[in-house]
């Protein structure tokens, strides 16, 4: 019949025909009518063939209308007729393509297998239809796409991600462009528990990421990093690999324009460098190298402070800051060293920008100090070193508040009595890492300058236990460490009036917390006769059991290489008659034990030692008068500090008691 009218062009029957079968029968409260009315618009759209473009309107809106019916058969018949009129429509159909696109992302998860069978042909032709077609609108396409992507139900999931892929694969349809709208809901999908769904949201990610690598100039990355970011510190391994693979090739692409977002890209990635199970392999790689790029867009600081480059500007110094500082506390310790080389690495490329933050750096990193690895100790300390460059290159100087008023100081000043200060509080530290940090310290800056500064804080200390520790620690680091050499062949070439004879009096004046360490720096000086005299002094004074152990330890130091010359020396007793009387003098301090026979052996190699012994008199000294002088005021403030510890020491032995 309605081939007929088609023949003969008999519109108003036409219209009259499709008026029965859609309103009188597809609307119909009887489901046998509506049945019927579906099965007659699905043959009435395949007679009109090309001339349907006119009669959609009335066609489709009622087919449309059956999808809700709680009936699974009508739905079904629903399906085949709107695959008709899709199938002869064409391209005519997509001024209703949202609303068949509503009716597809329901049908779906029909719990009807018969009508999700029937969706899927009708979902496979419209997809068909929209590759072809010539006015699909992907702009009111996106939002159906947004309002749907988070749903849970794996079917209308696997759907979605279906069309996105359809739509991506089309060279004429830009869907990339949209990314940023739905990246957030693709990320979601792909930890679905699902395989079939993860591959499916995997591969779709996969090439959006290749499409973005082909064409970078067009891609809004701001608009999709923070995305990247959050899904990055997710839990499942596939989504955070996703996304931080996307951070990687986001800063390799874009560069400078993720500054903004560093702070951000740092609590992401930081975190996955300490990922230990095999599993996770992959993301830990990605993000060292991500960390790696990411230091090297950091931009370079001008020289004149007043010019800033734009790229700095949009560096949130303070944000990156706060994460560091955060991070230098994690729980791993490739994530704390790393957090501390960001610390270096800003401190060396905007210096005076990251300076306005080092208060709150400076405690940080101290407190990192405290580490148990030695690696972040390391790091923790080069930057100290480039605190101290800095500081110095801008003569920066830092306050401190004292006796109700601010003074100024040096940032190195303040690090060192800080140091010294993290000693004083926890012993621990100083005897399991004390010689360790100096050593590296000397490395990395000035060992003359180290140990001066230390002097000069540490020769007013008031603990007399915890300033003789620390001499007794420095004196050991000072006669074995390979890093003091050049300090240790300065001192040799003891000069009072040069360079030389200042450190020697700075370091003196602070030794004399340590009687012990007093002589072996007086060893190392070449200075025999100061050394006898001092241990005149020390036999006058209470002489326990730690000085005893500490003699010990200076006499096995003579038998090292580090004391080579003085041993060559006991070879001409009569110019180094006080040498040879000094060690006497420490012979006759120790106990008989091992380290008294080492010595006697010792001097009993000793050439005229019994013209020496029998009483002939000691050489007289060459040294001028102001040298006399100069020695013995050293040695009056040796016995003074002394006396000063000693009574100190017996009062807390009273308070305790």
């Amino acid at each position: 019949m309605m081939k007929d009218y088609v023949l003969n062009g008999n519109t108003a029957m036409i219209q009259k025909l499709i008026k029965v079968l859609a309103q009188d029968l597809t609307l119909s409260d009887n489901s046998n009518y509506r049945k019927g009315g579906l099965i007659g618009l699905a043959a009435a759209s395949i007679a009109l063939g090309k001339q349907i473009r006119s009669y959609i309107p009335q066609i489709i809106q009622p087919v449309l209308s059956c999808f809700n019916d709680s009936d699974s058969r009508i739905r079904y018949f629903a399906c085949e007729a709107l695959y008709n009129v899709v199938k002869v429509a064409r391209d005519a159909a997509m001024p209703y393509f949202s609303e068949v696109f509503d009716v597809l992302s329901k049908l779906c998860a029909d719990s009807d297998t018969n009508t999700k069978n029937g969706a899927e042909l009708l979902d496979r032709l419209v997809k068909d239809v929209v590759i072809e077609s010539k006015s699909f609108n992907l702009e009111t396409f996106v939002p159906l796409l947004r309002e749907r992507i988070y749903a849970r139900n794996p079917f209308v999931r696997q759907f979605l991600v279906s069309w996105i892929a359809v739509l991506d694969s089309v060279p004429e349809i830009d869907i990339l462009h949209f990314l940023p709208e739905i990246l957030d809901g693709l990320f979601v999908i792909l930890s679905d528990p699902r395989l079939e769904i993860r591959k499916a949201c995997e591969s779709v990610l996969g090439e959006f990421l290749h499409g973005i690598v082909n064409r970078p100039g067009t891609v809004d990355y701001p608009a999709m990093v923070n995305i990247l970011i959050t899904h990055s510190q997710s839990p499942d391994e596939l989504v955070q690999f996703t996304a931080v693979l996307w951070i990687k090739q986001f800063i390799k692409l874009a560069g400078p324009k993720m500054l903004p977002f560093t702070s951000g890209l740092l609590v992401a990635i930081l975190p996955c460098l300490s990922l230990e199970s095999e599993s996770r392999k992959n993301i830990r790689e990605n993000a060292r190298q991500v960390n790696q790029e990411l230091v090297k867009i950091i931009p370079a600081e001008s020289e004149a402070p007043q010019e800033a480059t734009d790229d700095i500007l949009t560096l949130d110094l303070e944000s990156i800051v706060q994460v560091l500082i955060d991070n230098m506390t994690h729980s791993s310790i490739p994530t704390r060293l790393a957090a501390l080389r960001w610390v270096y690495s800003l401190l060396d490329q905007i210096p005076r920008r990251t300076f306005k933050s080092i208060e709150k750096l400076f405690p940080a990193v101290l407190k990192a100090l405290e580490d148990d690895s030695d690696e972040v100790i390391m790091a923790a300390l080069e930057d100290f070193a480039e605190i101290r460059s800095v500081s110095d290159q801008f003569k920066l100087l830092h306050n401190s508040a004292q006796e109700d008023h601010k003074i100024q100081g040096s940032y190195f000043r303040r690090f060192i009595r800080d140091l010294l200060t993290l000693f004083k509080k926890d012993r621990q530290i100083l005897d399991d890492r004390g010689h360790f940090m100096i050593r590296q310290l000397c490395l990395l800056l000035s060992a003359e300058e180290i140990y001066s500064v230390v002097a000069d804080i540490l020769v007013d200390e008031t603990d007399p236990v915890f300033a003789s520790a620390m001499v007794e620690a420095l004196s050991a680091i000072l006669l074995t460490a390979s890093e003091l050499f050049e300090l240790r062949a300065s001192l040799r070439k003891f000069d009072r009036t040069l360079q030389q004879g200042h450190v020697f009096t700075k370091l003196y004046r602070c030794w004399a917390h340590n009687s012990v360490a007093t002589v072996s720096l007086c060893l190392l000086a070449q200075q025999y006769q100061h050394a006898s005299d001092l241990l005149g002094v020390i036999a006058d004074l209470d002489v326990t059991v730690e000085h005893l152990a500490e003699i010990d330890k200076l006499v096995q130091l003579i038998e090292s290489p580090i004391f080579t010359h003085l041993r060559m020396q006991l070879l001409d007793p009569e110019t180094n008659a006080y040498l040879v009387r000094t060690l006497y003098g420490l012979l006759m301090l120790l106990p008989q034990s091992e380290a008294f026979e080492n010595l006697r052996r010792r001097l009993d190699c000793v050439p005229l030692l019994q013209r020496v012994s029998q009483g002939q008199s000691v050489p007289p000294s060459d040294m001028v008068a102001a040298e006399k002088a100069f020695f013995a005021d050293l040695l009056q403030y040796f016995i003074n500090t002394q006396k000063r510890q000693q009574a100190s020491i017996r009062h807390d032995r009273k308070s305790h008691s």
